[in-house]
């Protein structure tokens, strides 16, 4: 990618968490990125254009990781545990700019649906791989793999929360304890 472009992208993120979407405008990322208004228009038409490009990017590299978080685990459970665990530690780290999302997430909706979707269907299309997984290994009893995947996603998203409160989790227990309880339910019995 273009230098310029991701020293826009950059400093349209960090001004973003610093002041949310609304208030951010062209001008304030052409100073905080030391080029002229002409300059970012060569590259973007507005700030929903960097705004796009900024949170395809984003979920782009999040995907990625949490791939290589379940690469190298042993087994299914593990696969799951790693994944959630990356996903709220990625979450965690990012948390000012999610708050300041997430305070105009109504206003921009439509702006990243197609992205939340992306997402949304990957994430499903990875549990449901493990949940099938652990099945086919006689790890996880015949289930309702939809639902099961269903029950994760909420319990993930209920781990989240407060993180846009801003209120200290123990992130590594929480999520272990939520998923040592859903694999109780789903785990073969002898």
């Amino acid at each position: 990618m273009d230098k310029k472009k991701m020293i826009i992208l950059d400093s349209t993120k960090e001004l973003i968490a610093q002041y949310g979407f609304k208030k951010t405008t062209m001008n304030d990322i052409a100073k905080r990125s030391y080029m002229s208004k002409s300059t970012m228009y060569y590259y973007f038409k507005n700030k929903e254009d960097i705004f796009a490009e900024m949170v395809g990017l984003h979920f782009a590299e999040f995907r990625q990781k949490l791939n290589r978080s379940i690469e190298n685990a042993y087994s299914p459970q593990d696969k799951i545990m790693q994944y959630v665990r990356t996903r709220m530690l990625h979450l965690k780290q990012l948390s000012n700019y999610y708050e300041s999302l997430s305070n105009e997430y109504l206003d921009h909706y439509l702006f990243i649906e197609q992205v939340k979707e992306d997402f949304y269907n990957f994430e499903n299309q990875i549990l449901n791989n493990i949940i099938n997984e652990g099945i086919q290994k006689n790890i996880f009893t015949p289930c309702d793999v939809d639902v099961v995947v269903r029950m994760i996603a909420i319990a993930i998203k209920g781990l989240e929360y407060p993180l846009f409160l801003q209120k200290e989790i123990d992130l590594e227990r929480d999520s272990q304890r939520m998923m040592e309880i859903i694999f109780k339910g789903i785990e073969v019995r002898d």
